[in-house]
């Protein structure tokens, strides 16, 4: 067994004052390399849990690790955000007045990158995603299925070891969803990057792992397939 990259213990998580207790004493632990799929209801906690460990949400209390860093204890967020984790989401968020190059360049603004090896690396993202011809286009050109494409390749910019995906998806036809699927899992088999995604697809259960069911708030099953 390798040791945990992402490790939960009493993770508990409010919103509205307390009342709603979004996350109800979660533990989890993913090892590093892992493919999770996260599955349950709407509202059960899904979401959240994935904005805690991309700490995008601070926790109430607990314990959470990701990457070696205490999340509760640390200062530098943004750091770690951009060191450790990309994140991709149903919504792509792409910026709609920049080319596909362009929006992926954004996630390497603030890096030791020069503005040309910027570019390149953009390039070699796009290629690796199957968007290298579509480098000048802008988001509203773009299907749905090459906009998440180009989703992904920003959330790689920083070659995260992690990568966050929130129902990546849920707004494609089952076509499309099949080659995001087939992208996400070739970035697992040959980067070794840990894989979580958040998900009310079967099919993605099934290419994954390790499945964690939830459910108000809480974890209730886990299962390991491979």
């Amino acid at each position: 067994m390798s040791e945990a990259v992402i490790h939960l213990q009493g993770v508990v998580k409010t919103f509205e004052q307390g009342r709603l207790r979004a996350l109800d004493g979660v533990d989890l632990d993913i090892e590093a390399g892992d493919f999770v799929a996260i599955m349950g209801p709407s509202g059960c906690g899904k979401s959240t849990l994935l904005n805690t460990i991309a700490s995008l949400d601070s926790i109430d209390a607990g314990e959470l690790r990701v990457a070696g860093h205490d999340l509760r204890a640390e200062h530098h967020l943004d750091n770690f955000r951009a060191q450790e984790i990309g994140l991709v989401f149903q919504l792509d968020n792409l910026l709609p007045s920049f080319t596909a190059r362009e929006n992926v360049e954004t996630a390497m603004f603030g890096s030791s990158k020069s503005r040309s090896e910027r570019k390149a690396a953009a390039m070699e993202l796009l290629e690796f995603v199957g968007m290298g011809d579509r480098q000048h286009a802008r988001p509203a050109e773009l299907s749905g299925g090459e906009r998440q494409r180009v989703a992904v390749a920003r959330a790689l910019a920083n070659r995260p070891p992690i990568l966050l995906a929130d129902e990546p998806t849920g707004r494609l036809d089952s076509q499309t969803s099949e080659r995001v699927l087939d992208l996400l899992e070739s970035l697992h088999h040959e980067a070794g990057t840990t894989l979580v995604v958040v998900t009310h697809d079967p099919r993605v259960a099934a290419r994954a792992h390790h499945t964690v069911q939830m459910l108000d708030g809480k974890v209730t099953s886990e299962q390991f397939t491979h």
